[in-house]
């Protein structure tokens, strides 16, 4: 529970003008687990390092991207960078004039950043150039959606902004009321075939059309529950997961949903608090807790299949696939990687002293990671297993 009681004091506590303050504490790493000594330290080799700029604020969500052979990043004192994803060599560097909190999302379109000062901006993905600047209503944290002709963007005050990736201009906004208590953070909205997926702090969940922002249908994940505002408090913050033609969500102190992209309609549920987010595979959907657990469920009927608690006390990221196995990145400034089929954790790895809050982006044999105080890695994981 250590790990969800500090991120409630730091990201709830400080809802208010946060940007620019955060102690130390917040950017280095946690004490790790005491971990079982049959779990190996992996084999890893680093490719290449890179430091983008200034720490990452608290609440702030920084995170790398993969597009055509190049690793996009942005760092909070408003530094956007692209790098060659083989070798680390910058390709370029632009220095905006914004603190940078929800990056980057990128496609055929540009590189989007949005900012607390509640502007999105795109930028030429080859030389770095500002494109257009748009102001919404509030910060943004979390990375925009960049794809079929559109940038979406998602604002602390429960706004969905889809503006038009050539001009900038607003095409429509959708908009959630707020509730009284909240997580500092939300979800990235998911482009969908004609569509976009945006989840709220209310625990329910809207796909909207991406011409019209009309709702094509929304579903109720999980129902605010308690006496009190913190108990109420079911925020939808981890990214949805798409699969084919399944979505899978999860909530704050509520539920994990498998539901149908096509109406809507819930399939099942599984009790569970998601805070650090979800990935699905073939077979199961992967899910790390506000516990510092990881569990894997039957993505067919949610049926439990495994769940590791030995890094219980760690404030994990989502997990992602890697070679055989899952990889999730920890507030100690750990990469585990974990056996798909039975949940084992097969290996540690340290990268650093800092705390790594970004979900590890994966390249091939490739983990690039990228921790609070903005150094930028590329490593590999061997193993045995």
């Amino acid at each position: 529970m250590r790990a969800a009681t500090l991120r409630m004091a730091a990201l709830i506590g400080l809802t208010v003008g946060l940007a620019g303050c955060g102690g130390s504490s917040l950017i280095k790493a946690e004490d790790p687990p005491a971990i079982d000594d049959a779990v190996p330290a992996a084999e890893a080799t680093q490719h290449w390092e890179a430091r983008l700029g200034a720490d990452t604020p608290p609440g702030y969500r920084l995170e790398p991207a993969l597009f055509d052979r190049r690793i996009f990043a942005a760092a909070a004192d408003g530094a956007v960078m692209a790098f060659d994803a083989e070798t680390g060599e910058q390709l370029w560097r632009q220095s905006l004039d914004a603190s940078i909190s929800g990056a980057v999302g990128v496609g055929e379109s540009g590189v989007a950043v949005g900012t607390a000062a509640a502007e999105v901006i795109l930028l030429d993905t080859n030389n770095g150039e500002v494109k257009w600047r748009h102001g919404v209503s509030s910060e943004v944290l979390a990375p925009p959606a960049v794809g079929q002709g559109s940038v979406v963007a998602r604002t602390g005050d429960g706004g969905v902004f889809a503006l038009d990736a050539e001009s900038g201009q607003q095409r429509w906004l959708y908009r959630r009321n707020v509730p009284a208590l909240s997580l500092r953070g939300h979800a990235a909205p998911v482009l969908v075939n004609g569509g976009v997926v945006a989840g709220f702090d209310n625990g329910r969940l809207s796909a909207l059309d991406l011409e019209t922002g009309d709702p094509a249908w929304e579903a109720t994940v999980a129902v605010p529950e308690g006496r009190s505002d913190l108990e109420r408090m079911v925020d939808l913050d981890a990214d949805p997961a798409v699969a084919g033609g399944d979505l899978f969500a999860g909530t704050y102190q509520g539920r994990l949903a498998g539901i149908a992209l096509a109406d809507g309609q819930i399939a099942w549920t599984r009790d569970v608090s998601v805070l650090g987010g979800v990935a699905v595979d073939d077979s199961n959907v992967y899910v790390t807790d506000d516990e510092g657990r990881v569990s894997a469920y039957d993505r067919r009927n949610g049926a439990s299949v495994w769940r590791l608690d030995a890094l219980e006390g760690v404030e994990l990221t989502s997990p992602r696939r890697y070679r055989d196995g899952l990889i999730v990145a920890g507030s100690d400034g750990y990469l585990n990687r974990i056996g798909r089929r039975d949940g084992k954790l097969q290996s540690r790895h340290l990268v650093g002293n800092a705390r790594l809050s970004a979900p590890p982006l994966v390249d091939g044999d490739r983990i690039i990671t990228l921790d609070r105080r903005g150094r930028l890695r590329a490593i590999s994981i061997e193993t045995n297993n």
